[in-house]
């Protein structure tokens, strides 16, 4: 049990940098262009590691429902989403919003696979929930009735939800093919999208871009893609979706901790937003480890 909650600390953390990485690269391209690139470079990898055990023809067919809904919705869904908040807002804030994910995975858990929610869970979830509400409020409570979201708050919500449904999806289709095939081919799925989709919104000319945007670009592909897909499904498969999702509040500690490196500032209500959400997942980790 401890080797998959090790799987998903590492995964949180490389996704804690994407958000740093996709930045980077949206300064030279656009979003699709750099979902693209991200998957491209990601897929390199997971070839490698499943070279010499191709899946076979028979397997992915019998599996193609959890692939495509995995790949198309749930990965190409999510980044669509996740990119484009990038856009107009600050690292940290998408990595905070993106804590949301354990109480959205709760949620589809217990009406898609019928999971019994934890008195514990609820409790957990709704003090991260305040956390990312002083977020979005910049700390400000008294202007809760006057707040209204904007567009990448917005964005990032809906990343949200498709992230938990991703994960209630993983839990349900990572079981026939190995984890290696599943990563290897959910990823294909996604990245094939966002071929489909570039022609329509042009592409940067090689020569334009920086190598800078290189290095996030195999950064994020890499180890924010390849490597992190591998270590949670892997980790998904070991446990349960909603233990999975409990580990996404360890992204915006990775993010704040990479915005202090780069000189990013960060204010007073990012980290007050920061420790509620911790408390949520101690909350709720810490007392089911002692149930178990």
């Amino acid at each position: 049990m401890s080797r998959a909650y090790l799987y998903f600390i590492i995964t949180a953390i490389f996704w804690g940098a994407n958000f740093h990485f996709a930045k980077h690269m949206l300064q030279s391209v656009n979003f699709i262009e750099a979902g693209f690139w991200r998957y491209l470079f990601g897929i390199i990898p997971l070839l490698i590691v499943v070279a010499k055990e191709v899946p076979k023809r028979e397997e992915i067919r019998e599996n193609i429902k959890g692939i495509l809904l995995v790949g198309v919705i749930g990965i190409f869904g999510f980044n669509i989403f996740f990119f484009l908040g990038l856009v107009n807002s600050l690292a940290i804030n998408g990595a905070l919003i993106i804590s949301l994910t354990p109480a959205a995975t709760i949620f589809f858990s217990s009406i898609i696979l019928k999971t019994r929610l934890q008195k514990n869970q609820i409790i957990g979830a709704l003090i991260s929930l305040f956390g990312v509400f002083f977020l979005l409020l910049k700390g400000e409570l008294t202007e809760f009735f006057n707040f209204s979201f904007s567009w990448s708050d917005v964005l990032f919500l809906i990343a949200v939800a498709l992230f938990g449904l991703q994960n209630v999806w993983i839990k349900i289709h990572n079981n026939k093919l190995s984890n290696k095939d599943f990563t290897l081919l959910t990823n294909v799925v996604c990245l094939l999208c966002f071929a489909l989709v570039l022609p329509f919104v042009g592409t940067s000319p090689f020569k334009s871009l920086s190598p800078t945007f290189w290095q996030a670009a195999i950064g994020i592909g890499f180890f924010g893609t390849a490597i992190a897909y591998l270590l949670w499904n892997k980790g998904i498969q070991l446990t349960s979706a909603n233990k999975a999702g409990i580990f996404i509040n360890v992204v915006p500690l990775s993010a704040a901790c990479i915005s202090l490196v780069l000189g990013e500032s960060i204010q007073l209500y990012h980290l007050v937003s920061g420790i509620f959400i911790i408390i949520g997942v101690l909350v709720t980790i810490g007392i089911k480890l002692r149930i178990e």
